[in-house]
């Protein structure tokens, strides 16, 4: 039996600044976890604050959605507010290495670097549908808007049938109907950007890492010797690990992904689905033609392909997902158990694929799109896990009801693109000082009644699934 750490003093939400943690505990060490260490570790008044990284797996995560070869990095958005915050990113993702010895004192310092040396391309992006859909028509009013504040409004193309969406691509293929043309977005080698900001979190003294799995939150109820506005309410001391032992920290930060909900009560607020992706190889010759291409994303059918690189090309969907239902061990509400989706990763259970269905639209989808890879075989498909939230809002936010508990995720498949901006977002919200319209957005709302289903305009197809009923392992031969 692991002995019990000190009980931590107590934080109030959110500090007013004068008495920083002397700890902060962050589980998880995908973009939300690590951007929050650094951030953190960067502000003045955390110099002496011990920062704990905790991941279950080895970094980089095999089978965390933030590691990956490839995810979009675009400004084209529907929301007004996040068209802003992304092109702030964008400016970021743009930015060289700076020199050694140049001061770390703004975001922009921080992350400088983080898409150099080719983690970010700017190849361009193709943002389609069937028709007028009308996420895409407010993105490029949106985009159009931006770009005409910076003078250069003609380069992006509005694009009106098949044969101009032909074009665009670059690939002889076509999906969608309509759309336009944004040469100012590309894409990120997201694993390379990981490692980039993991090598800057190794570099600070404030900030350790501890690899283990957190069984769960270390939760007490205030007593008398509280602040009286505190007692009877429940507050986190810290973490349980699976091996026992008990981590304690003034502030706990739940950064985990699409893990999660498995950690805190997030039902009607927050789901882990399974997004579904398959990688093709190509030749030296195939990856010289289509290098330049574009991004294209569809919409319509929720389709998306990368420029290929080392000899591989990406193509996924995004769409409403699948969930993993099972009891939530221990919890209950009301008298019922809580159902909790949990991931189904190559980690956890070794040669998942993804369903035949979703391997055949796949198929289909790459061969219409780029024509030259047309009956392909993948080389390998994976199943990507988000956290969604019913508006797509990220959570950003201190727990309403337990005490010291920061959440930080419900990324719904869109907030990578975020990175070089969402770590100091989260620390002003730590510290209180987030923007008003981002603390509204990115609050911890009522639940919704029914189940967790992503209707912010980008998600499209058959409704969310079982995965249980068409998971596919593939079992090796002795």
């Amino acid at each position: 039996m692991p002995l019990i750490p000190p009980t931590p003093s107590f934080v109030e939400e959110p500090r007013s600044g004068d008495r920083p943690p002397s700890s902060i505990i962050i589980i998880g060490s995908g973009v939300f976890g690590l951007t929050t260490a650094l951030s953190l570790s960067h502000r003045p008044e955390y110099v002496s604050t011990t920062i704990t990284v905790i991941d279950k797996s080895p970094f980089p995560a095999a089978d965390g959605s933030s590691i990956d070869s490839s995810r979009i990095i675009r400004a084209d958005y529907k929301d007004p507010v996040y068209a802003r915050l992304a092109a702030e990113a964008l400016e970021i993702w743009r930015l060289p290495e700076p020199k050694d010895g140049s001061p770390k004192n703004s975001a922009a310092m921080i992350y400088a670097g983080v898409g150099a040396e080719t983690r970010y391309s700017e190849s361009g992006l193709v943002l389609v549908g069937d028709g007028d859909v009308d996420y895409v028509v407010e993105s490029y009013r949106n985009i159009k808007a931006q770009a005409e504040e910076l003078g250069v409004g003609d380069s992006v193309k509005y694009l009106d049938g098949e044969d101009a969406v032909r074009d665009a691509m670059k690939t002889g293929g076509v999906t969608g109907s309509k759309g336009y043309f944004n040469p100012f977005s590309g894409w990120a080698d997201a694993q390379a950007a990981m490692v980039w900001v993991r090598e800057q979190c190794e570099k600070r003294d404030n900030i350790k890492f501890v690899e283990g799995e957190v069984e769960m939150l270390w939760v007490k109820r205030s007593s008398e010797e509280d602040d009286a506005e505190e007692v009877g309410r429940e507050k986190v001391e810290g973490v349980v690990m699976k091996n026992g032992d008990m981590l304690s920290a003034d502030i706990t930060v739940l950064a985990a992904g699409a893990w999660s909900p498995g950690l805190v009560d997030l039902a009607g607020r927050a789901v882990a689905t399974g997004q579904v992706m398959a990688y093709v190889e190509v030749s030296e010759e195939e990856e010289a033609q289509l290098k330049d291409i574009p991004v294209a994303l569809d919409l319509s059918s929720g389709m998306f392909i990368f420029p290929p690189r080392g000899g591989v090309m990406k193509i996924a969907r995004h769409a409403f997902g699948y969930i993993n239902s099972v009891e939530g061990e221990g919890w209950e509400k009301s008298g019922e158990e809580v159902v909790v989706s949990r991931p189904v990763t190559s980690v956890s259970l070794p040669g998942v694929r993804i369903p035949k269905e979703d391997e055949d639209m796949l198929a289909k989808g790459l061969g219409e799109m780029v024509p030259s890879l047309k009956g392909r075989e993948f080389k390998k498909t994976r199943l990507c896990w988000y956290t969604d939230t019913p508006t797509g809002d990220f959570v950003v936010s201190y727990h309403p009801t337990i005490s010291r508990l920061f959440l930080a995720t419900g990324g719904s498949g869109h907030a990578f693109k975020f990175l070089p901006v969402l770590g100091e977002k989260i620390a002003d919200g730590i510290e209180g000082k987030l923007e008003e319209d981002l603390a509204q957005l990115w609050k911890l709302r009522d639940p919704v009644e029914g189940p967790v289903v992503t209707y912010d305009g980008s998600r499209n197809g058959t409704e969310r699934a079982e995965l249980s009923s068409v998971l596919r392992v593939d079992v090796e031969l002795p």
